[in-house]
């Protein structure tokens, strides 16, 4: 059984770890990264970067419970991502998949000094009521197109699919559409 507690509350300020995967995927943890992604990155880290996740004690645990014993599940907010940015891609034996609700979260990250990911997988973005769909499971609004155009602009890769085992499609040329 899990010392919620002490994962929960878990900063890893002083744990190295290499990112293998930064994905932005608003259902945070679920299937599709418990099934595909952890397999395809063999990560033992999952990093849910989300403020309003920090503040969910009911969202975490429900995490915990799914995420399979051997892999070490921790909720930062955007500022201890960012702080911890020193022990990043330190340690190739301890690797890590980020999460973030938005785009506007990756940006935010950024900005307070993390580590500019060179890519990021953009998965699930569902619907929701003033949302622009383009294509499956890609939903947006005005601020989600804005924050990842500027992702791109800033150098980053955009890689927009929702499992490794899945083609990636031109997301950009969505977005500017």
């Amino acid at each position: 059984m899990k010392n919620f507690p002490d994962i929960l509350h878990s900063t890893f300020y002083i744990l190295d770890f290499m990112v293998v995967l930064y994905r932005i995927d608003n259902r945070l943890i679920h299937a599709q990264i418990l099934e595909s992604w952890l397999p395809f990155t063999q990560a033992g880290l999952l990093a849910v970067v989300s403020d309003e996740a920090c503040g969910d004690e009911v969202r975490q645990r429900l995490a915990l419970y799914t995420a399979p014993e051997a892999v070490k599940v921790v909720f930062w907010s955007i500022k201890q991502a960012a702080s911890s940015v020193e022990s990043l891609d330190r340690d190739e034996a301890v690797r890590a998949i980020l999460i973030f609700a938005t785009p506007q979260d990756v940006l935010a990250y950024i900005r307070a000094g993390g580590a500019k990911p060179a890519e990021v997988n953009v998965g699930g973005m569902h619907y929701a009521i003033c949302r622009i769909s383009l294509g499956p499971y890609r939903t947006f609004t005005q601020d989600d197109r804005q924050a990842l155009l500027e992702l791109h602009d800033i150098g980053v890769r955009l890689d927009a699919r929702p499992t490794p085992n899945d083609a990636p499609c031109d997301l950009l040329a969505m977005l500017k559409a």
